[in-house]
């Protein structure tokens, strides 16, 4: 997937300065373990996207939805440790 990491907020109502705190926080923290955060999930409330540009910020939201469609369908499972060697 190329959005990568996409982490989930916990509901806080819309609009509570807690939320932008969590979504702050979160960027800090893939910011420090080297990661480019594009976009979040606030439960009950959706995906939040982010780029350097309108049109780039919508292909990653278009990539997300890709993804949960697709996720949506076929259900993974993961794998096991030995089906990883």
């Amino acid at each position: 997937m190329k959005v990568g990491h996409v982490p989930h907020i916990a509901y806080r109502r819309p609009g509570a300065p807690e939320s932008a705190e969590a979504v702050a926080k979160a960027i800090g923290s893939y910011a420090k373990a080297g990661l480019t955060l594009r976009a979040v999930m606030l439960a009950r409330l959706g995906p939040n996207v982010w780029h350097d540009t309108p049109a780039t910020a919508m292909a990653v939201l278009e990539e997300l939805e890709e993804t949960a469609r697709l996720w949506a369908l076929v259900r993974p499972t993961p794998l096991d440790d030995a089906q990883l060697l």
